[in-house]
């Protein structure tokens, strides 16, 4: 009995472990975002249209990771909390529209 408590304890431990290495994502919308975050992400999408903005947790940061299109272009564009630019990348030709079709997407 002693090791069948070591084992679950064991897989417990290695559960939380991973779980908390996962990011954690929820949506937010232009207007809730941080004043640093929005002026970023306005500049960076200046004559476009944001489509979709998450806020998550990545490594122990909180990072806003936003979709959008510029320019007939859809673009990916990741933000610290303090405003940076962490990365700006363009989407694959294809890309975009096949993560429109799935379900939840925007």
């Amino acid at each position: 009995m002693n090791t069948a408590l070591r084992l679950l304890a064991i897989a417990g431990a290695s559960l939380t472990l991973g779980l908390a290495a996962c990011t954690s994502e929820q949506k937010v919308e232009m207007k809730d975002l941080p004043p640093a975050v929005r002026a970023s992400l306005e500049r960076e999408t200046a004559g476009g249209t944001v489509t979709e903005i998450e806020k998550e947790t990545k490594d122990g940061k909180t990072v806003y990771s936003a979709d959008a299109m510029v320019g007939g272009q859809a673009w990916d564009i990741t933000i610290a909390e303090d405003g940076k630019v962490i990365s700006k990348e363009l989407e694959k030709a294809g890309e975009y529209e096949k993560r429109e079709k799935k379900p939840g997407a925007y």
